[in-house]
């Protein structure tokens, strides 16, 4: 068993990992020539029985709360507290379906 803060460690630390994501698209667009690096940060956890549901998003959609900042395909992480490993659930299905999926054992490594 792990403890909330080891588990928003885990998070963490994937979060820092893909940060470059949030900016590293290379768009052709104008817009883009002046883009700005967003660091990814944790906007909400949900506590489960298996563990914890991370929500996050780009910082500067967070300072701005501009829908032009916002980060696209952010889907919610969850760390699993019996083994400390980081899940990932997707988008095209509210959180409900994913954490259904997730207690039935169907799992993507994140």
């Amino acid at each position: 068993m792990i403890t909330r803060e080891q588990a928003d460690r885990v998070a963490a630390v994937w979060l820092d990992d893909h940060e470059i994501a949030a900016i590293d698209f290379e768009s052709p667009l104008p817009r883009h020539d002046e883009r700005r690096v967003q660091k990814l940060v944790v906007v909400r956890v949900d506590e489960h029985d298996f563990g914890w549901v991370y929500f996050y998003d780009g910082s500067i959609h967070v300072e701005t709360g501009n829908v032009s900042d916002a980060v696209a395909g952010n889907a919610p992480l969850i760390v699993d507290r019996t083994d400390g490993k980081l899940y990932i659930t997707g988008t095209a299905h509210p959180i409900e379906h994913y954490l259904q999926e997730f207690r039935l054992g169907k799992r993507t490594n994140a």
